[in-house]
């Protein structure tokens, strides 16, 4: 006898399974799954009190301890956004999304994070830019006085290195001629790479609303990349031996940091908050063409890992490890008056899962690391431990409304700049405690320790361990005193984040730029499905 499947029935056994107190962890997972199928092959039988159920249980602290909730939080937000990307019914898609976003506000933790990660793989419709493949045939030289007269740059003093940028001030123009070199292990093409970019983003298909000063190529031979002989000053030890060279004209500004030491000793807050949120939106606006700046800082795990790691030391800030040398990092951001900088760092979005979202929260994560440095550099002498070796503590340094002002500007800026449409809506974070935990973990330098393991030094040459060593302020003559692999070594090289091979010290960090992304991601994918204005179940309502 054949017994006819009846899908509202399947509904509601799974809906009693996710309900009942009788339930564990396993059947309360195989319940939702149950939802998911339904959800995905019969829309039609979802209802409001399906979204309230799922919603209910993603927010339920119970197994929020459990080593495997990640994934029940998980399967729970993707169900969800199945609702919200496939429903028939518009308000039940609605209210699916209203039920996770109060998710991403309420929740921490693995719950918050797979509702993060759910939202930021809604699907979007990003035209992607085609871009030029760096093709060099042929690699002029020229001397730098011929460089000078032929181009006409009329140079007011000798040009001095910036980095591995010999930087000249033009009198005819007020700009600077910067000489862009190849580091020793680049290659000709990956300068060009940088002119590419500049090139296209100086193409009609850009239109700027906000000030951008992107520099203007100077080519030798029709070519980009050329060798730069007979150089007037010193040159630094690790650049290219051939001398590889790009060079553009760029605005005088172009090396004006945001965060700088001047601007935060004289409270110039209204100047660097206008460079932040200009930024941000530029950020958001290019971001939302597809094109990406994939270093506005650089953001590692463990630095001193960068050769034997998988991931290269680099950050994966969804992980929420340990943020190696934040204060550091923010010395020189790709990121000032004159708008974005350091074009060898843009790249075309690719359409691999959650990459959009990841990118996206990098972004996120510099600007606001950029924005804590801002009040460090109002005394830049006290950092680290003092004389009596206690963690020094300049919280006073930070004012806590003019930080909160930043944070939410800098996600204000970026969101219209994703979306085209300005938010009007509850943020999606906490940003009291947000300003509250910043100010806390990185006024006081309590995590300054950096550990040289064996392997690591093991994998160093000699000269290598030794400059290891001195870059970070060890005495030749305690280097004479240690012997490479013996054993594993501590260097306090902060301040960091958290502690060697520990987590962030500041989780709520990582979670505002989670909920930041996905809140980007969400609304424009609503946008684009021509479904606005916003859900009618907003936060604000749900409360």
């Amino acid at each position: 006898m054949n017994i006819a499947f009846d899908p509202k029935k399947e509904l509601l056994l799974a809906e009693e399974k996710i309900q009942s107190n009788f339930s564990d962890f396993t059947a309360k997972y195989f319940g939702v799954y149950e939802l998911q199928w339904l959800a995905e092959n019969y829309p039609q039988t979802i209802r409001p009190e399906t979204v309230r159920i799922l919603e209910t249980l993603l927010k339920d602290k119970t197994f929020a301890c459990q080593r495997q909730s990640f994934f029940l939080f998980r399967l729970i937000a993707d169900t969800l956004c199945t609702i919200v990307t496939g429903h028939l019914r518009h308000r039940i898609a609605e209210f699916a999304l209203a039920s996770l976003k109060q998710a991403l506000f309420f929740t921490t933790g693995h719950a918050h994070r797979a509702t993060a990660e759910a939202l930021g793989a809604l699907p979007l419709n990003i035209r992607k830019p085609k871009m030029l493949s760096a093709n060099i045939e042929k690699i002029p030289s020229v001397s730098w006085s011929q460089l000078v007269d032929n181009k006409g740059l009329k140079i007011k003093t000798l040009p001095h290195f910036i980095g591995r940028s010999l930087v000249g001030h033009c009198i005819k123009n007020d700009c600077l001629a910067v000489f862009k070199f190849a580091r020793s292990s680049d290659t000709p093409e990956m300068l060009e790479k940088e002119i590419l970019w500049i090139e296209h983003l100086q193409s009609n298909n850009y239109r700027f609303s906000r000030r951008f000063d992107i520099p203007i190529p100077i080519q030798i031979k029709n070519q980009n990349v050329f060798r730069l002989k007979n150089i007037p000053v010193h040159i630094p030890e690790n650049l290219h031996p051939q001398r590889y060279v790009i060079a553009f004209l760029a605005h005088k500004d172009y090396f004006g940091y945001a965060n700088k030491d001047i601007i935060a000793r004289k409270n110039l807050s209204s100047k660097f908050t206008e460079i932040m949120f200009r930024n941000a939106w530029l950020l958001g606006n290019l971001t939302s063409k597809g094109v990406i700046h994939s270093a506005l800082i650089p953001l590692f795990h463990n630095r001193v890992q960068i050769n034997r790691r998988r991931d290269h030391g680099r950050y994966e800030w969804f992980r929420a490890g340990r943020l190696d040398r934040w204060l550091d990092s923010c010395t020189f951001p790709n990121l000032g008056e004159s708008g974005l900088r350091d074009f060898e760092h843009f790249c075309v979005l690719n359409g691999q899962h959650m990459d959009l979202y990841r990118h996206m929260g990098a972004q996120f994560l510099s600007l606001l690391l950029v924005a804590a440095s801002y009040f460090r550099n109002k005394d830049v002498k006290k950092v680290g431990l003092d004389e009596y070796g206690q963690p020094v503590d300049v919280r006073n340094l930070f004012d806590p409304q003019l930080l909160k002002t930043i944070i939410k500007g800098i996600f204000c800026h970026y969101y219209l700049g994703f979306t085209g449409i300005s938010f009007c809506d509850k943020f999606p974070f906490d940003p009291d405690l947000l300003v509250d935990r910043m100010i806390q973990e990185m006024g006081v330098d309590r995590h300054m320790e950096e550990i040289l393991r064996v392997a690591d030094q093991n994998a160093m040459s000699d000269p290598e361990f030794q400059d290891f060593l001195l870059r970070r302020g060890i005495s030749r003559q305690q280097i004479s005193q240690m012997k490479k692999g013996a054993q594993e070594i501590v260097i306090l090289s902060g301040p960091h984040l958290g502690g060697f091979n520990e987590t962030i010290s500041v989780p709520e960090l990582i979670e505002g730029v989670a909920a930041m992304s996905a809140i980007c991601i969400s609304d424009r994918f609503w946008h684009q499905q021509q479904r606005y204005p916003k859900p009618a179940v907003q936060l604000n309502s749900l409360q």
